[in-house]
């Protein structure tokens, strides 16, 4: 909710588990038998056939897992018909209904609108939300940030700048190819007296084929499947510009109002789902992250001097019961440390067992200091240790300020990009902008010692 960017590499993961597999096997089939018997009969005969097809399904599938004898094959049949009517709900009454029924009121206000106002032209505004659309996806790919600025409002454009920023320093691409319109249709209006605050929303319903690419031109993760987005656009003199692009993907449940209001009191940026796009793939934290099962949430993007700075919730592998839970703050310095880690040291048992303990590379060598009470509450590696001498905020003065305030903070170096990391032993639905502030006000104290 309330993103400014395209799907391009976006995307939340989705737990795995044989229940689920099985669950979600029935709900294919049954979509996809849906989506045929919708395009070749008319609405009434498409329910009723929809229907009777997924009951017919549904009594073999559950007269096949009774003849097995177990219960782990009824209740495996019992998950599969789950899934078949889900499916069946989901193509006779998904999105496309609904955006179709609020269409039909739309053009009829559109119509009444273009009477006293010619910017009003339903066929226009469709064509500009095409080319809006394909030339988006175009300057996407190629960081064409210049020809984004003539079709995008200021804060969206601000947002999408940032984004290609980090896209660009982690070294990689988000190529949009191949790509497809399925659908266009304008379902919400609003006509204001006042022209300026004119607005409509289309929903379209593409494919593509999304991919991501790193500099040494290898694929990280490929997406072709269909996608719905909620594109707003907003009266700006004699055109309409990108305001707002919502996912249908996007989780309302996972918008985080608190987070959303600390970007903007800080001049930053939040989207709720970021996926895997800024999925980086270097460093122990975030190094060991999978495309297409870990996952980047609530992430805020700003600059302060100059510098790019981020925060976000990284779940390193959704839907599995080891799945780990982080707080992050990134920031990319304007030179490489190699790789330095500092995490808070743990009881003994957590060496083995506590899922927040990270592995340590077998290419970096443990160090100790000077300070007997630094030595005590922090283990710190690194591959260098002339860059970790030169890593400024390895200080007694820093060091003591994030234990008094945050002691179960750690802070890890990947070459040019930081990290500041809380494990979250509670539910992630509980994090707030309280949380973000803090590690704002411990991020303003790094940038001091880091002399920037």
């Amino acid at each position: 909710m309330f993103t400014h960017i395209a799907r391009a590499g976006g995307g939340g993961s989705s737990k795995g588990g044989s229940g689920s597999g099985v669950f979600f096997l029935g709900y294919i089939i049954m979509f996809s038998i849906g989506n045929v018997v919708k395009k070749i009969l008319p609405r009434t005969a498409e329910l009723i056939v929809g229907g009777i097809i997924g009951a017919l399904i549904s009594i073999l599938v559950l007269v096949l897992g009774i003849m097995g004898h177990t219960f782990g094959s009824t209740i495996f049949a019992i998950v599969f018909i789950a899934g078949i009517w889900t499916g069946w709900a989901s193509s006779f009454y998904g999105v496309w209904e609904r955006i179709t029924k609020k269409s039909k009121i739309t053009t009829q206000q559109i119509d009444a609108a273009s009477q006293s106002d010619t910017s009003w032209n339903r066929v226009n505004l469709e064509n500009h939300c095409k080319n809006v659309f394909m030339k988006f996806q175009a300057d996407w790919s190629t960081f064409n940030v210049n020809s984004m600025q003539t079709y995008l409002t200021a804060s969206c454009f601000s947002h999408n700048r940032l984004l290609l920023q980090a896209i660009y320093q982690l070294g990689r691409t988000n190529s949009m190819s191949n790509v497809v319109i399925e659908k266009c249709m304008i379902f919400e209006m609003h006509d204001d007296q006042d022209n300026s605050k004119d607005s409509f929303t289309v929903a379209f319903e593409a494919k593509a084929n999304d991919q991501l690419i790193n500099k040494q031109g290898t694929v990280l993760y490929t997406d072709t499947k269909s996608f719905t987005e909620y594109w707003k656009f907003i009266k700006h003199e004699n055109t309409w510009l990108l305001d707002i692009i919502t996912q249908d993907t996007d989780n309302s449940t996972s918008y985080n109002a608190t987070i959303q209001n600390f970007a903007v009191q800080n001049n930053m940026y939040y989207s709720s789902d970021m996926g895997w796009l800024l999925l980086p793939e270097r460093g122990v934290l975030m190094g060991s992250g999978k495309f297409g099962s870990s996952d980047i949430n609530n992430h805020v993007i700003g600059t302060y001097r100059g510098l790019l700075t981020q925060f976000y919730t990284y779940s390193s592998n959704v839907g599995n019961t080891n799945n780990a839970t982080w707080l992050i703050s990134q920031v990319t310095l304007p030179k490489s440390y190699g790789g330095i880690l500092i995490q808070p040291k743990r009881n003994i048992f957590s060496k083995t067992f506590d899922k927040h303990r990270l592995r340590v590379p077998k290419n970096y060598t443990k160090h100790t200091f000077e300070w007997p009470d630094f030595n005590n509450r922090y283990e710190v590696y690194a591959t260098d240790r002339d860059q970790l001498a030169t890593f400024e905020l390895v200080n007694p003065k820093f060091m003591e300020y994030l234990y008094d305030n945050s002691p179960d903070f750690g802070i890890e170096v990947a070459e040019n990009t930081a990290y500041l990391y809380q494990a979250v032993d509670f539910d992630s639905s509980l994090i707030s902008d309280t949380h973000y502030k803090k590690m704002l006000d411990i991020i303003l104290q790094a940038y001091k010692e880091l002399k920037i």
